[in-house]
């Protein structure tokens, strides 16, 4: 039996793919950043794929968007006078993605300038997070994700100083490379539930004191530290719920674990490190 399939026919079962086709749009912005004052970066992003990367240009950063028009608003403003870019990304209609196969319609990349001071400040709430900050000048970063898997990277040395870096995920995995480049005074990184993993290696000196606190309620933290750095850390856990792997580099003094030089060196790393219910792993890299 042969069936006929009418011109009409075709139209009408084509019409959903090309409507969802339709939906995703594309946008892009690109602003020139002056040089006398730090550039400050507010990013509020609801949900999707964030990238966070440096960019070709030494005082000009760039915004690529890809997003379904039915289901997300978008607010994108900077103020030449502040210096100061603004970034809202909203997410109205949460079930029903135009997804293209891997449950993330959005998309959104952030190409970061490479000769001016930069403060940054990240919200997301259901989003994967692949940021590298490697040869910047990052003066202060801040990240805060209610839910995802979550990146940070430091290739190469952090040409300015950061006064305070703070991490902060709800729900997820959080892994730091090369976290020994951001060149940082003090660095907060806490998780709720999932796992964590904290590089401390880099490719520079240090100088200057460090500290570290790491907190994570309940999962698997595993902390890579510098061979022949000064550490001292101490570990807190919740009961017999925690289970502890030290690398006998370290000898115990007190509630603290020291690296055989920490005495005798110029600059220290002081880590503070909180365990609720899961497993603390610390290798020597």
């Amino acid at each position: 039996m042969k069936y006929k399939i009418s011109g009409l026919w075709i139209l009408y079962l084509l019409l959903p793919s090309c409507l969802i086709a339709d939906d995703i749009v594309r946008k892009e912005y690109s602003f020139d950043v002056s040089r006398r004052k730090p550039l400050r970066i507010r990013l509020e992003i609801d949900a999707g794929k964030l990238e966070i990367e440096p960019s070709r240009d030494a005082r000009k950063i760039s915004l690529n968007f890809r997003f379904d028009d039915d289901r997300h608003e978008l607010s994108v403003d900077f103020d030449e006078d502040d210096n100061y870019l603004r970034v809202y990304f909203d997410v109205d209609k949460w079930f029903m993605d135009h997804d293209d196969g891997d449950g993330l319609s959005a998309r959104i990349i952030v190409k970061l300038p490479t000769e001016v001071p930069i403060l940054i400040e990240c919200k997301t709430k259901a989003s994967q997070c692949d940021i590298e900050l490697g040869g910047l000048k990052i003066r202060e970063f801040e990240l805060h994700v209610l839910a995802g898997a979550t990146s940070v990277t430091f290739s190469r040395p952090n040409r300015d100083k950061i006064e305070e870096l703070e991490i902060d995920i709800k729900l997820g995995e959080i892994r730091i490379e090369k976290l020994g480049n951001a060149n940082f005074k003090y660095a907060n990184i806490n998780g709720v539930v999932g796992s964590l993993i904290v590089d401390l290696t880099s490719d520079m000196d240090i100088m200057n004191d460090r500290e570290i606190d790491i907190d994570l309620n309940i999962g698997e933290t595993r902390l890579y530290l510098p061979e022949n750095e000064a550490i001292r850390f101490s570990v807190s856990k919740f009961l017999f719920f925690s289970s502890l792997d030290i690398p006998s580099d370290f000898y115990k003094r007190g509630k603290y674990y020291y690296s055989d030089n920490y005495d005798n060196a110029k600059y220290k790393t002081k880590l503070s490190i909180s365990l609720g219910i899961g497993t603390l792993d610390i290798r020597i890299r």
